[in-house]
């Protein structure tokens, strides 16, 4: 028999490992460089998902208690940065709320600490915009719609807030355009004086299908529907332009912000259906029907079997989902939950056998066949005992 060297053995592997690990971590590390390196992309950020608007919001420019609990809500940075060279001024801390009931959109935006610039001839004031990638390619096109307000009376933002893409870098008012101005805005600060620093607070609602029903009108034929959305916030004064959400490898100046460089991804989702089924055998609560839910919401089932009867299993969107009882349901479109019952065995001659209704007469006659050959077996037996 070959008598192994195992020391030398060891010492090969451990050399090779030597030589082997080095390689193996640099392809780690290249590979987890790769995995975490960002690409470039017209939408960035996480969905934002547009909640069912339950409480209609006046649009006052006041964020009142509950006006807006039943809304997504997204906090994040504004970076204030210079118009000429994109350096970094200031950072803003800011919130915004989003919802809507099918006819309307309604945003909301808290942008916090900043200071109040009223018009003056040194063209001082302050500006805020929501622009929108309607059909969410990346791009914006003319005609493409937002909302806009200023603290410059004389600013086409401030009494005609519905926009447009009008071409050349830069947004219009409808009503420039001879169209609807069917939007609604307001905007406020808790301190409007002169530099004074406070909170603003911009309330927005445009219509999802615009009422004249023209390419300058936000309209939407069907929900849900995937848009881009862009905030931007000016302080012409400072010569800054903050942009949410924003790319930092973008050299933001005026005429990019108003392009509306990178968006971030809004969903605008209606109620959904949730439509219950059964098979003979049972019930459910609630009953068999359709009820609909806002985006989100779990919906819960419960099965009710009839006597003689068991849930045997449910089918959402008629896939197999188990048998548990109650059977919760994510509202995130519209789904058909049925409920599946079969008859439970009945025991019979210590045989448990099911008589469900659908049982076919070809095994109703094999179920009869053992019964009474058990029977004949159990006479046999008591006769050989005598």
């Amino acid at each position: 028999m070959q008598k192994v060297n195992y020391k030398n053995s060891e010492k090969g592997e451990v050399s090779g490992m030597k030589k082997i690990f080095p390689v193996v971590f640099i392809a780690i590390m290249i590979s987890l460089l790769v995995s975490i390196t960002p690409t470039a992309s017209a939408h960035i950020g996480s969905d934002v998902n547009s909640l069912w608007a339950t409480t209609t919001p006046t649009i006052d420019g006041i964020l009142a208690p509950g006006e807006w609990a039943d809304a997504a809500t997204v906090s994040f940075s504004m970076e204030m940065r210079s118009r000429t060279d994109g350096s970094l001024n200031k950072t803003l801390e800011a919130k915004f709320y989003v919802k809507n009931d099918w006819n309307k959109l309604y945003f909301l935006i808290q942008i916090f600490n900043d200071d109040y610039e009223a018009q003056d001839f040194a063209n001082r004031w302050n500006g805020l915009c929501v622009l929108f990638d309607e059909d969410h390619n990346g791009v914006i096109d003319i005609g493409e719609n937002g909302e806009g307000v200023t603290t410059w009376t004389g600013s086409p933002f401030y009494s005609k807030n519905d926009l447009y893409y009008a071409g050349g870098g830069f947004w219009d008012a409808d009503v420039n355009a001879g169209k609807n101005n069917d939007g609604n805005l307001a905007w406020s600060h808790t301190n409007p004086t002169q530099g004074a620093i406070g909170n603003w607070t911009f309330e927005m609602a445009i219509p999802l299908v615009g009422s004249d029903g023209d390419a300058y009108d936000f309209a939407i034929s069907s929900l849900p529907k995937t848009v881009g959305f862009k905030i931007w916030f000016q302080e012409p004064s400072k010569g800054t332009d903050g942009v949410y959400p924003d790319d930092p490898t973008d050299n933001i100046n005026i005429n990019e912000i108003s392009k509306g460089a990178t968006f971030g991804t809004l969903i605008i989702h209606p109620l959904y259906t949730l439509t219950i089924q059964t098979t003979p055998g049972g019930t459910t609560n609630p009953p068999p029907g359709q009820y609909q839910s806002p985006y989100g919401t779990i919906a819960n089932v419960m099965a009710i079997p009839n006597s003689g009867y068991k849930l045997d299993h449910w089918e959402l969107d008629s896939v197999n989902v188990g048998s548990a009882n109650p059977y919760s349901v994510l509202m995130n479109q519209n789904h058909t939950l049925k409920a599946v019952f079969s008859a439970l065995p009945t025991v019979v001659g210590g045989y448990s056998i099911s008589l469900a209704r659908q049982t076919s007469t070809s095994q109703l006659a094999a179920y009869m066949t053992l019964i009474i050959f058990s029977g004949l077996v159990l006479v046999t037996i008591r006769l050989k005992r005598k």
